[in-house]
């Protein structure tokens, strides 16, 4: 279902008085889960369709700050500075929720709401929460306090226990189409050029679009392509291109994105033979499970991102 289809059959529920305390809101990332929520919220907590973030009832659980940017952020606060926003979206954050966060979502529930209505917790994703803070949670899915609503936003429920999704009701929003994504871009982006490309980067996926505009992500994209059209490559374009993704967070993701998006395209060529077809998809594979090492095991990005280049490169 849409945002918006999904968004009215909540409000319906709510409004036979049978919305349940605990949800599964599910489906690919950037297909617009947590803005359903903070919708939902909204109508909930002011009594609008309106997104809100902040709110005396309303506790959004994500992986904290790691110790070090606590401390940094505190700093510039003591000093009486602002915090850049810019500089927030590249600070470090903790790879998992963990139990103390879950801890504290437990304390807040327990309070009474201040508009003796709803009490919203969020936890956004679940996916990031730890085995410690998943068996934590698992009580208080099962009996929610009443007037609290609890809503665990997911991106692959493959990633949660089974005795998760068997206590929450499961919501599932769908990548937006093709149509959909060039309506989207033309009314909110009416200046974008590429806008069949952006299609493809995006898949179905607002939240991606938006990071690849924000983060001149065509630009990116066709330095990754500028590269895989010289043979061999050229070593100090490909560690340039490397070097530069592993300082920003945000361009790392795109990068790695990019790579696996350009491998589907060559899966996708008509003259391509069968070994060759077999070789790609294996690569494929390989390439998926040394992002996920990478990140897990803190190894090093720089090096691991160039060797796929060369990886790619070699394919005929």
């Amino acid at each position: 279902m849409s945002v918006n289809q999904t968004l009215e059959e909540l409000e319906n529920i709510r409004q036979k008085g049978k919305l349940a305390g605990s949800w599964l809101i599910t489906g690919p990332y950037g297909v617009g889960k947590s803005t359903l929520v903070r919708r939902f919220a909204g109508q909930l907590l002011i009594g609008k369709d309106q997104e809100i973030s902040f709110h005396q009832d309303l506790k959004w659980i994500e992986r904290d700050y790691t110790e070090e940017e606590k401390k940094d952020i505190i700093k510039t606060l003591n000093a009486g500075k602002a915090l850049d926003a810019d500089a927030e979206k590249k600070r470090s954050r903790k790879q998992e929720i963990t139990i103390d966060d879950i801890r504290g979502a437990l304390q807040f529930l327990s309070l009474t709401a201040g508009n003796n209505q709803w009490r919203v917790l969020v936890i956004d994703p679940a996916d990031d929460m730890n085995a410690s803070a998943a068996n934590g949670l698992l009580k208080i899915l099962e009996e929610p306090p009443a007037g609290s609503v609890i809503f665990l936003i997911n991106h692959n429920v493959g990633k949660l226990l089974p005795t998760i999704r068997s206590r929450c009701r499961i919501l599932s929003l769908k990548p937006l189409s093709d149509v959909e994504m060039k309506t989207y871009i033309m009314e909110n982006y009416p200046n974008a050029s590429c806008v069949d490309t952006l299609v493809q980067l995006s898949n179905g996926s607002i939240g991606k679009l938006r990071e690849i505009l924000e983060n001149n992500g065509l630009i990116l994209y066709q330095n990754v392509l500028s590269v895989f059209e010289n043979s061999p490559l050229d070593v100090s374009i490909v560690y340039q291109i490397c070097d530069a993704a592993v300082k920003e967070p945000s361009k790392y993701t795109l990068l790695k994105d990019f790579l696996l998006h350009y491998l589907l395209q060559l899966i996708q060529k008509n003259n391509l033979s069968l070994s060759t077809r077999n070789v790609i998809l294996q690569l494929w594979e390989e390439i998926n499970q040394a992002f996920k090492d990478t990140d897990t095991l803190y190894l090093d990005k720089k090096n691991m991102l160039a060797n796929i280049f060369f990886k790619i490169g070699r394919i005929k």
